[in-house]
């Protein structure tokens, strides 16, 4: 069990949600927190890349998507039971958002998949896109 995974495991609202849906959401966390690292490194690294093309829309999305991850990791955790309409609703645009911004990072690097900062950032979107997707599922599934 990952750390992500005990802590919603303990959490006081863990009995009312689905173990599926604490999967899910750990999960998610962890895709999340790893895209953060791999986009905020991929951007940095561009700052000491001898490069001529502009790399600097591509810099952008890669911040972009790590601030957006950073902000699921942050607010995910804390959202308790999903049995609440309007937590469903909030939780549902966060990983909509999320989902948005690792698209558009992935979008970017695929062009300069030859620099391996920029492979591994478009690697860990693909993967928190598809875990943002997995818990947004799970969010329909839990519907009362």
């Amino acid at each position: 069990m990952s750390s992500t995974q005990h802590v919603l495991a303990v959490h006081p609202t863990a009995p009312e949600t689905a173990p599926e849906h604490r999967l899910a959401r750990g999960v998610c966390i962890d895709a999340c927190f790893d895209c953060a690292q791999a986009c905020r490194s991929g951007a940095d690294a561009w700052l000491d890349e001898q490069v001529a093309a502009n790399v600097r829309t591509c810099q952008r999305a890669q911040e972009n998507c790590a601030d957006m991850c950073l902000a699921a990791v942050s607010i995910l955790p804390r959202l308790g039971s999903p049995g609440t309409d309007s937590g469903k609703a909030f939780m549902g645009a966060l990983l909509e958002a999320c989902r948005s911004a690792c698209r558009a990072c992935q979008e970017q690097c695929e062009p300069h998949l030859g620099f391996p900062h920029c492979r591994l950032c478009l690697q860990a979107c693909v993967r928190c896109e598809q875990a943002c997707t997995e818990l947004l599922d799970s969010l329909r599934l839990t519907r009362p």
